[in-house]
């Protein structure tokens, strides 16, 4: 008698058991509020999906609002908001890896000194180089100068080093522009960045 009671209980407890894991799987119901097209208010079970982008909100059985989904604006004006949005969330991830970036404008400021050093230091080398191309080209120019007063013909390699030298002047004169125009880019993304810095940390100037 005693072991089928014993039976019975355990029975009972494992439905209900049953039954309360049941009905805390079972997902809780909502009600969508929305303005139909003549502009009156909807209570129902789901929306339509031509009411979808104007905009509703999710409610419990018992009335509280458990979401707002804000309208969709669509046309200019939301492609201008979308750009917006992309703008702000390319922001903040700029914002995140400059604070993992640096700790203080102090390191901000060492950071910019390093690179526009390093970028001096290389234009001076290549204004050097230049320097040393165009006495190379000078000297081969007064000899095929002084070879042509004279009524030779003109070497083919001294015409082929002269032409040589002319191209390498333009070639380092170009990448001496680069690295001028770089070095302008460079200081002023340390000056952005710091700027910014100063703003999402509170940082005193």
């Amino acid at each position: 008698m005693r072991s089928l009671l014993l039976v019975l209980i355990t029975c009972s407890s494992l439905l209900i058991g049953g039954l309360v894991a049941a009905q805390q799987e079972t997902p809780s119901k909502v009600i969508y509020r929305y303005k139909n097209k003549e502009g009156n208010t909807v209570l129902d079970s789901a929306i339509p999906p031509q009411y979808v982008n104007n905009g509703y909100e999710i409610m419990s059985l018992s009335g509280k609002v458990i979401k707002v989904v804000a309208p969709v604006v669509q046309g200019t004006e939301g492609e201008r908001l979308q750009r917006e949005k992309v703008a702000q969330q390319e922001r903040e991830r700029e914002d995140i890896q400059l604070r993992r970036s640096y700790s203080n404008v102090t390191d901000i400021d060492a950071a910019k000194t390093r690179n526009l050093e390093s970028l001096r230091g290389n234009i001076n080398i290549l204004q050097a180089n230049l320097t040393s191309t165009r006495t190379r080209l000078q000297t081969s120019q007064s000899q095929a100068a002084a070879i042509e007063r004279s009524g030779r013909q003109l070497p083919e390699d001294l015409q082929k080093n002269i032409n040589t030298l002319v191209q390498d002047e333009k070639d380092i004169q170009l990448q001496i522009h680069q690295r001028e125009e770089e070095l302008n880019v460079v200081e002023k993304k340390f000056d952005d960045d710091r700027k910014r810095f100063l703003e999402i940390s509170q940082e005193p100037q």
